[in-house]
């Protein structure tokens, strides 16, 4: 099974700023929250507002995306790449640092001083440590991709917001090195359900980056206190400092929470989108190239410009440096049958999802056989 995306769109490319200020709805995701919050206090019904965040991300989202299943038309020629990006998609990237501080500065309020009962607390947390992973986990993603020191700055300043510098390291040395092996921990085995793989990238992602810097410093000939992660991590520390200074222990333990939550969703993404895809090994006992068949991908509007093309995922991995606004919508990745919201929660009940995702597997990889 391979990509088709939903169907081809009906609409070229007739508006090209469209599909350049399209990319601007990404700022929706910090927004939420903050109009969450407002609605709220305005409507006197706090705990019922606590879970619009979600509703609106895993419902209503998807609910537009099944009446226009379309991907974002072409931008530019993915034949020409360039080795940086326009100025405009970098300084949409720069925006993310604020838009996240700003977003966590008024949930953290929000949170420590509103009306809300258990349940509610519960939901706006969620809310906001989902929304929070999302929008600066994928921005700082894209970030630490590019070649420029000062945008893989921002990248590793805005992992902090959510305690994951980790991520800036084992991402970029072991995810995309060995990806679809058994050495990937962020590569879920065939069988294996989403817990097992919380557990696996939790312990992965800390003990690998680790092990990263160590060998790099080593070869470096520097201690382990000129790590990058002592950085990233001080910077945690610092938010987490000025959260308790302003709002108290309440604020810190939002802080860490929203943090963890955000991790956990991250883990989410990366069981979806490589769950049961492994690389071949040739006769020398050589992995196979990373190609786009490598990750699950899906094409669809909103998920392309709010998410900046981040489910083009087997694009990504094919050509890891390429700026999000050239990834294209490869033919030849697997896809899911139903879209990625529907995939998440089906991945919460093992036996369902390996019931529906194994026979689309299964053809795909007959139909790797088939085709070289």
């Amino acid at each position: 099974m391979t990509q088709n995306s939903g169907g081809t769109n009906p609409q070229d490319n007739r508006f090209p700023i469209l599909s350049s200020l399209g990319y601007l709805l990404a700022y929706a995701i910090p927004a939420l929250p903050i109009l969450s919050a407002w609605l709220g206090e305005v409507s006197a019904r706090p705990n019922l507002f606590a879970f619009a965040p979600l509703a609106i991300a895993y419902g209503l989202v998807a609910f537009l995306q099944w009446l226009w299943p379309y991907p974002v038309p072409a931008r530019f020629d993915a034949a020409a790449i360039p080795k940086r990006s326009p100025l405009y998609f970098r300084l949409l990237l720069f925006g993310g640092v604020p838009a996240q501080l700003a977003m966590l500065a008024v949930t953290t309020h929000y949170w420590c001083g509103s009306s809300l009962n258990g349940w509610g607390s519960l939901g706006y947390l969620l809310s906001t440590g989902v929304l929070s992973g999302i929008f600066a986990i994928t921005l700082g993603h894209e970030l630490i991709h590019r070649p420029q020191q000062f945008d893989r700055f921002l990248g590793g300043l805005l992992l902090s917001t959510v305690s994951f510098g980790t991520f800036k390291v084992v991402h970029l040395q072991i995810h995309h090195c060995h990806v679809g092996t058994p050495l990937d921990f962020a590569t879920a085995r065939r069988g294996q359900s989403l817990y097992s793989f919380w557990w696996q990238s939790l312990v992965g992602n800390f003990s690998g980056a680790l092990r990263c810097e160590r060998e790099c410093l080593a070869k470096a000939g520097k201690s382990f206190w000129q790590s990058e992660l002592l950085i990233w991590y001080g910077f945690s520390l610092l938010w987490l400092s000025l959260t308790v200074w302003l709002w108290g222990g309440k604020g810190g333990v939002f802080f860490i929470l929203q943090s963890a939550i955000a991790i956990l969703k991250l883990d989410w993404t990366n069981y979806i989108q490589h769950y049961g895809l492994m690389r071949t090994v040739d006769a020398s006992g050589k992995y196979e190239p990373v190609g786009t068949h490598h990750a699950w991908s899906q094409a669809l509007f909103i998920h392309d410009f709010a998410l900046l093309n981040l489910f083009r995922h087997g694009e990504h991995h094919a050509a890891p440096n390429c700026p999000y606004p050239y990834l294209r919508s490869e033919n030849r990745s697997p896809v899911y049958p139903y879209q990625h919201v529907a995939m998440f929660f089906l991945a919460l009940i093992p036996p369902v999802f390996q019931r529906v995702v194994h026979p689309c597997l299964e053809q795909f990889e007959a139909q790797q056989e088939i085709s070289p």
